[in-house]
């Protein structure tokens, strides 16, 4: 398995002015859910600004769409009050993790491989005609060590996963985190990155059979 060290991408100076946000509102206006076949749904919630996640033997993801913004510096804060063990995530059927953030960037024809075009199909019909072409999954869990990328066991050279915390994080405390999405692109594919459409969340216990919590909060694009 390749493994890349996330250098520049990751920084750790205080969020600029003028940060596009996503909303997180009672009710969850303009956030969508996806679930899988045969597998039982987690419960979100809003709670004091905070999305509120529980995966009680459950998978399924959270998605919403992006402010039109230049700014390609994600932030965040999120916190794990249950978490799920850590198991293999570049292995189909032994994957959960605790929480996840997965950035997508649109899909661009003229760059993907001969691979993504032909799973191209199958992708929108899954996840709609702007489903992104590429994702980013920023991971609370796993056994890979803080700081690795490894390339996802569901969408091939599409998708990477970041291993930003582990099982030996605390619990139960707030923790920030600050990626510069574009950066990190540009280091995994050796490309110009096309814009960022979608943010998706996800969280799942459904291989470990257990219930996991997790939050999240104040998700925004931040200039570089």
């Amino acid at each position: 398995m390749k493994k890349l060290i996330l250098a520049a991408a990751l920084t750790a100076t205080a969020a600029p002015a003028h940060a596009a946000c996503i909303a997180i509102a009672p009710g969850l206006p303009g956030w969508e859910r996806l679930d899988f076949d045969d597998v039982p749904s987690n419960t979100w919630a809003e709670q004091n600004g905070a999305l509120v996640v529980t995966a009680d033997s459950s998978s399924s993801v959270l998605y919403t769409g992006t402010p039109a913004t230049d700014n390609t510096v994600l932030t965040w804060r999120w916190r794990v009050d249950q978490p799920v063990p850590a198991t293999d995530l570049t292995r189909k059927g032994g994957d959960d993790r605790s929480l996840a953030v997965t950035v997508g960037f649109a899909y661009d024809p003229a760059t993907a491989s001969m691979s993504e075009r032909m799973k191209r199909m199958v992708v929108e019909a899954v996840a709609g005609a702007d489903a992104p072409g590429r994702v980013i999954e920023f991971v609370w869990g796993g056994n890979e060590a803080k700081g690795s990328l490894s390339q996802s066991p569901y969408s091939g050279n599409a998708g990477r996963i970041a291993t930003l915390r582990t099982t030996a994080d605390p619990s139960a405390q707030w923790v920030e985190e600050r990626v510069d999405v574009a950066a990190l692109y540009q280091q995994i594919w050796g490309e110009t990155p096309p814009p960022v459409t979608r943010i998706g969340l996800i969280a799942d216990s459904d291989d470990t059979k257990i219930v996991s919590k997790s939050q999240i909060a104040d998700i925004c694009f931040n200039a570089g």
